[in-house]
């Protein structure tokens, strides 16, 4: 198919020759088109019944585009459906490769024109994108979310503040990434990339509203020292919980069995563990909801929620250090 730019050059060389009288040297300084194109783009124009005195006389794409090319159509076109079918079935289609397709096409075509087809498609082969995967549960989660804040307005989303982590890494570039450059242009200073040995890596925990920066927070690596009295902290803590999970837990009991007189089933003992309410932290020196708790939320996060205002809300995501139970009590506490 001639292009749309070809098409208005050939019509205006036709235009100037025929309507206006032009000469040659006059055309090709306008139009840079050579004195023999000229006048094979006039016989074709005329042969094709074009009136230069019509009024007004209109050059049409049939009087100046090429006529079809005979012989035998390109072996592409009889397979080109039946390649993009095959690639665009499923994931595993998108991941074979050409000598693969022409394999399973029974080498109709050799691997070279299954390329030819798919790059005439405008496909080439790339890195996949990658997105988080998402459940029917978290799916159903987040359409509930938009349907619930559907009707909010812009003075609704200012009371909200954000928090969030992430991990960050120094004299290093995170994920995989791509330069433009010549076979001959390996080792050219633009297109090289340094790799240092012993780079520094950390968690930078952040917060912010609609208008206001809130506290920021660089996670370090908690000390023998530290955990320790961390562990001393939790005990005397589950000291004072245990006598209120096991009252709650004795009346619950109590409860169930109401009217029973016979219960069946090996008697319940109290045994006081996390699955009754006991705080335990996680093994390992990573961070977990009691660092969080220390560190961020009694010290930074809250006292920036009071200060930002009334009915502030803070949104966060359900990532363990989150949504432990000890935080709820801690928001309920401070009516955040």
């Amino acid at each position: 198919m001639v292009k749309q730019h070809d098409v208005c050059v050939r019509a205006q060389v036709v235009s100037l020759k025929l309507v206006l009288k032009l000469d040659n040297s006059q055309i090709e300084a306008l139009t840079r088109v050579k004195p023999r194109t000229i006048h094979n783009l006039v016989d074709k124009a005329l042969e094709r019944r074009f009136d230069p005195q019509s009024s007004p006389p209109v050059v049409l794409e049939e009087h100046v585009c090429d006529a079809p090319r005979p012989g035998r159509p390109k072996k592409q076109d009889d397979y080109k459906d039946q390649v993009l079918e095959k690639v665009r079935t499923d994931r595993f289609g998108r991941e074979m490769t050409c000598a693969y397709i022409s394999a399973k096409m029974g080498n109709a075509i050799s691997p070279m024109t299954v390329w030819r087809i798919l790059r005439t498609a405008g496909m080439k082969k790339t890195k996949p994108t990658r997105k988080p995967g998402l459940t029917k549960r978290m799916r159903a989660e987040r359409l509930e979310f938009c349907l619930r804040y559907q009707h909010w307005t812009l003075e609704d989303w200012k009371r909200v503040i954000w928090s969030d982590e992430t991990a960050v890494v120094l004299n290093h570039r995170r994920g995989g990434y791509r330069v433009w450059r010549t076979s001959v242009e390996r080792f050219v200073k633009s297109v090289i990339r340094e790799r240092w040995k012993g780079y520094t890596e950390f968690q930078f925990w952040g917060c912010y509203s609609y208008d206001v920066k809130g506290p920021c927070y660089i996670w370090h690596a908690e000390t023998a020292q530290e955990r320790k009295e961390a562990d001393k902290d939790l005990e005397e803590l589950n000291t004072a919980l245990e006598p209120i999970f096991r009252e709650e837990w004795e009346l619950e009991i109590k409860m169930r069995r109401l009217g029973l007189r016979n219960p069946g089933g090996k008697k319940l003992e109290w045994k006081w563990d996390a699955r009754y309410g006991k705080l335990i932290r996680g093994k390992g020196n990573g961070i977990d909801w009691y660092r969080y708790q220390k560190e961020i939320l009694i010290p930074k996060l809250i006292p920036f929620a009071k200060e930002y205002g009334p009915d502030t809300i803070v949104q966060e995501d359900l990532a363990p250090l989150y949504a432990h139970r000890a935080q709820a009590a801690v928001f309920k506490a401070a009516e955040v």
